[in-house]
């Protein structure tokens, strides 16, 4: 049977082995776990280092980082529990088991010490990149391939021509495929449009991309039936999406732009954006009353007795069920007597079952008849045998 013990704060008695931390000495801690870590803030160790220092590990930033991205990997939502109790487990591990609490200034200078040497060695593995690109003994792609993505940014700060993508999806410098001549598709814009299309688009995008997404905006009005407000909305993510995945395409990002393909397909279906709706597809069907008056206004009213047109085929199914009928009951000689017998039975049936309700007792004599019925029927039976 578990051993029970009762929180000092709470004053509930729990599982000792499973509702309470342990200390060095294999004490039980006095507080439950929940009522222990019930004000930790996982993002701010001034809430959890006492508790660290009561249980007499050591405080190594990284390792607690760790543990706790994972566990917001998984559920963003954290409490007191998420963390505390898997570093107390990891701190039981043999790199950890010898330090104390007393040891956490001295390992947190060690990795500081260790994270130093490791950004000057970078740093120096980075420089001899870079001068072996400058030098013409690398190419671009070993450069990006080998470097540090620290480097790269700053790189990129210093050459931006080497980042952007030339017309065979390589890097090459700007002038070869941009055009100063193109026209800016954002520069006719007012400053109330721009107020107006940053309002409905966000502020995020550039004007030229606010032109694009109005007009993917309108030529999807103008191809479906859009009434209400939420599928409007859909619309707009589908515009919005439809860009982005435009642009992951034009910088080779095919694994961005299968995702966004795939949403922009969920954002249709969901809002039934299908080639049913379309309205060029739909003039042939008359869908409200309206168009339907048209119609009788336009080729004129059916006149209201017309037998010289063929009927309708529900009109001819009903006409022959009636001439079928009709003939079973006056020319059909046994229907008459058929329905006759099925009356009586019927009838009979109904007598049995009054009977059968009414509690009849039988008398000695009713039992006498019966059984020398039985007997005659056997005799009967035997002689037909015999004369086989």
């Amino acid at each position: 049977m578990a051993e029970m013990r009762m929180c000092q704060k709470c004053g509930r008695m729990k599982n000792a082995d499973t509702q309470f931390y342990q200390y060095k000495n294999k004490e039980k801690t006095e507080l439950c776990k929940d009522c222990l870590t019930m004000h930790i803030d996982n993002y701010n160790p001034e809430t959890f280092l006492w508790l660290l220092e009561k249980m007499d590990v050591p405080y190594v930033p990284e390792e607690w980082n760790v543990l706790r991205d994972r566990a917001a990997a998984k559920n963003p939502i954290l409490n007191g529990m998420s963390v505390f109790g898997k570093y107390l487990s990891k701190m039981k591990l043999k790199q950890w088991k010898d330090f104390g609490w007393a040891d956490t200034e001295k390992i947190q200078a060690r990795n500081a010490e260790q994270k130093k040497l490791q950004i000057e060695q970078q740093k120096q593995y980075d420089d001899e990149l870079k001068q072996q690109l400058d030098s013409g003994e690398i190419t671009d792609a070993e450069f990006k391939t080998m470097t540090s993505a620290s480097a790269q940014h700053e790189d990129f700060l210093m050459n931006p021509e080497r980042y952007l993508p030339n017309m065979d999806g390589g890097y090459s410098n700007p002038d070869n495929y941009i055009d100063e001549s193109l026209i800016d598709l954002g520069g006719d814009l007012t400053q109330d449009d721009k107020v107006y299309l940053a309002m409905k688009w966000g502020r995020l995008y550039k004007p030229s991309e606010w032109v694009e997404l109005e007009k993917k905006y309108n030529d999807m009005m103008n191809s479906f039936d859009i009434q209400d407000a939420d599928t409007l909305n859909t619309l707009i993510l589908i515009c919005k999406t439809d860009l982005k995945m435009n642009q992951a395409l034009d910088c080779s990002d095919f694994e961005g732009y299968q995702k966004l393909s795939k949403v922009s397909n969920d954002l249709r279906k969901s809002a039934k954006f299908t080639a049913a709706q379309n309205k060029e597809k739909k003039e042939d069907y008359v869908d409200s009353i309206g168009q339907l008056v048209s119609i009788c206004e336009r080729e004129g009213f059916i006149p209201r007795y017309v037998t010289d047109v063929p009927q309708d085929k529900v009109d001819k199914t009903l006409q022959d069920m009636n001439d079928y009928v009709k003939k079973l009951v006056t020319q059909d000689l046994g229907f008459g007597q058929q329905i006759e017998d099925a009356l009586k039975k019927i009838q009979i049936q109904k007598e049995m079952e009054e009977n059968a309700d009414q509690n009849v007792e039988l008398s000695d004599d009713d039992f006498a008849d019966y059984y020398e019925d039985i007997e005659e029927q056997k005799k009967q039976d035997e002689e037909e045998a015999g004369d086989e």
